[in-house]
């Protein structure tokens, strides 16, 4: 390569680079906080622009769980509402900015560039992966980003949260997803409560395996409120210190609305690796793709210079 080509990469590096990092800053400034404010199973519908962060997930044509807005570029969601695959963007795409599932003209629809999951996601932790989405989102009233938690500071968690979702709105199988979304404020248990809820026995033999691992948290009401069956993937929201957080995502749980609180992933224990993927993919992608470019320049350049022999009859 010859000088010149070489400070034209370094300056496109360069550049992706700055840009990311004034993306951040920008980031924490629109996140967790709708521009309308309103005020599942023993939910309500959604007032519109109050979620702007949750997004619909789907296979084909077909919805198959919800997610979370965290950046103008990646979705959080469960690892378990996906499948592994080479070409993501054949499969998934994800709408943005619509309340209801059924009527998409009023989103934005994006294609799923790429599917990361946690490298324990296959065991019975980790419920847990991201999609890098193309292009990028373009920030409106109805599409921003949450916030996600602070690692460097001690964070006090809520009471109560929300849950939101398009799940089944009763327990009873076949019953259809709602058509908008729901919303749901429920309440936060502890780890220790919860084990004892879905795991009685370890109060006496407490050489039992747990059930609610240190990667889980717990929300719910008994009879009330709770997220159900397509509701997967989907943030719980805590308003914290003025803005919205995520602190979790729906996992999995026993019988909607019933004896036993929602288990959701917790995504503060996850944000080391959350922070880590996005950052090794938002460095190492535009070097990537502008050597590839780079190369097929070079190539097509070669080809169009190519001055191929003359053969003369003898």
């Amino acid at each position: 390569m010859n000088p010149a080509g070489s400070v034209f990469l370094l300056f496109l590096v360069l550049g992706s680079w700055r840009r990311s990092s004034s993306k951040k800053k920008d980031l924490q400034s629109v996140c967790g906080r709708p521009k309308y404010s309103g005020r599942i199973v023993g939910g309500q519908d959604a007032v519109e622009g109050h979620w702007p962060w949750h997004v619909s997930l789907y296979f084909g044509q077909t919805y198959i769980c919800g997610g979370s807005l965290i950046s103008d570029r990646w979705i959080l969601t469960a690892a378990h509402c996906l499948k592994r695959t080479w070409m993501p963007f054949l499969h998934y795409t994800v709408w943005l900015g619509t309340m209801k599932i059924d009527y998409l003209n009023s989103g934005v629809k994006h294609y799923v560039l790429r599917t990361i999951f946690h490298p324990q996601s296959q065991n019975t932790t980790a419920d847990i992966a991201l999609l890098k989405l193309i292009p990028r989102v373009t920030f409106t009233s109805f599409i921003l980003p949450i916030c996600l938690p602070n690692v460097t500071k001690q964070m006090t968690i809520p009471g109560s949260c929300w849950v939101t979702g398009w799940g089944q709105v009763h327990e009873t199988e076949g019953t259809d997803y709602a058509s908008t979304l729901q919303e749901a404020e429920i309440l936060v248990i502890d780890r220790q409560t919860c084990e004892y809820l879905y795991n009685p026995l370890i109060a006496v033999a407490p050489e039992l395996e747990t059930i609610i691992k240190e990667d889980m948290i717990c929300a719910g009401e008994n009879h009330k409120r709770d997220s159900c069956k397509g509701d997967s993937g989907g943030p719980l929201s805590c308003h914290i210190d003025g803005v919205w957080t995520q602190i979790g995502l729906v996992s999995w749980g026993e019988r909607c609305a019933k004896s036993l609180p929602g288990v959701y992933t917790n995504v503060t224990y996850y944000q080391k690796w959350i922070q880590a993927t996005i950052s090794r993919a938002e460095v190492w992608g535009p070097i990537i793709w502008t050597y590839l470019i780079y190369c097929s320049l070079l190539c097509c350049s070669l080809w169009l210079s190519w001055d191929p022999p003359v053969r003369l009859w003898a």
